[in-house]
């Protein structure tokens, strides 16, 4: 287990290089992403958390300094004034297009170490591990 720990750390490290050039943590560029893929309607606070990848940083936090940037909004659900609704703007989604080929870069380097084979079978026991939260 510490090899894993060891190997995410060493991914984790390389990702947020990668995103402090553009400004912003790998949790900012992990819920602008998670906001990217979402409804048109936007995912509330919760939904951005369980959708995470590191689900430990403040999302209202990460939410107000993505929305002071302008790479996203939030607005009040029209069926439940009580919830807030996220969304990404157009300046995020371009952020998040100028970012790409770094990220990629830094998925390349550490996959190119892997055979297909290789990653299939980490990404099958990688998978296992966090089911166990489950």
């Amino acid at each position: 287990m510490l090899s894993l720990m060891v190997a995410g750390a060493a991914v984790e490290q390389e990702v947020e290089q990668a995103c402090a050039r553009f400004g912003l943590t790998a949790s900012h560029y992990n819920v602008l992403r998670i906001l990217d893929g979402g409804p048109g309607a936007g995912y509330a606070r919760g939904e951005i958390i369980e959708r995470m990848i590191d689900r430990g940083p403040d999302v209202t936090r990460l939410m107000d300094r993505l929305e002071e940037q302008g790479l996203a909004s939030r607005q009040c659900s029209e069926e439940d004034r009580r919830v807030t609704l996220h969304r990404i703007t157009d300046e995020g989604t371009a952020l998040l297009e100028e970012m790409h080929e770094d990220i990629r870069v830094v998925q390349h380097r550490f996959a190119e170490r892997l055979s297909e084979e290789d990653q299939q079978t980490l990404t099958t026991l990688c998978a296992k591990v966090y089911d166990m939260e489950s």
